[in-house]
């Protein structure tokens, strides 16, 4: 188990730092010490966080909710997916919080390989929690989410800015590592 401890403490140090990189790498090496639908239930604890956000914005796309009762309940999920949804929830984290149901859902998918179901497992987790720092900030900023999402595109230059922005913002930073930490909280448990 010393693995996991050493893992577990780079996960918490990464947090801190704010290292994504590291903080994806780890995540998904400690999924890998448990079979692939207890550490879907770590995706799926981040998932029921941002949810209820998501049907504020969107109470009429049920079909959200329901694929990911499919996930969590049956562990299945159809074989083809709505890949074109993340494009049609534009607020602030909704985008992120699709690409994280799908991962989720593509945790499941019969095709897929061990390997992959950890990296889907990895990616969900992460971009839950992109979607609650995305709304976060841009809810407190919709100007600059405007410049983004817009009809009228920024340029490269203002677009670089605002995520600059967006990532040293002080709120940004303390809730992201404060989400990590919780993550690596909960693989402690399951794990140790």
């Amino acid at each position: 188990m010393t693995d996991v401890s050493g893992d577990l403490m780079m996960l918490r140090t990464a947090a801190q730092q704010r290292e994504w990189n590291t903080l994806q790498d780890t995540l998904k090496r400690l999924l890998a010490h448990m079979d692939p639908l207890p550490a879907l239930a770590v995706a799926a604890v981040r998932m029921q966080t941002f949810l209820p956000v998501f049907e504020g914005y969107y109470p009429h796309a049920g079909w959200v909710r329901e694929l990911l009762l499919t996930v969590i309940s049956y562990g299945s999920a159809p074989n083809e997916l709505p890949e074109s949804a993340v494009n049609q929830f534009p607020n602030p984290g909704c985008g992120n919080f699709i690409r994280a149901v799908l991962d989720t859902a593509r945790a499941v998918q019969m095709q897929v390989t061990l390997f992959e179901r950890y990296s889907h497992i990895t990616n969900a987790i992460a971009n839950e929690i992109l979607a609650e720092l995305s709304h976060l900030y841009y809810s407190r900023n919709p100007e600059a989410f405007l410049r983004l999402m817009g009809d009228t595109p920024a340029s490269e230059e203002e677009i670089a800015v605002i995520r600059y922005n967006f990532w040293l913002d002080e709120g940004v930073a303390a809730h992201d590592t404060a989400l990590w930490l919780a993550v690596a909280d909960d693989l402690e448990t399951k794990l140790v």
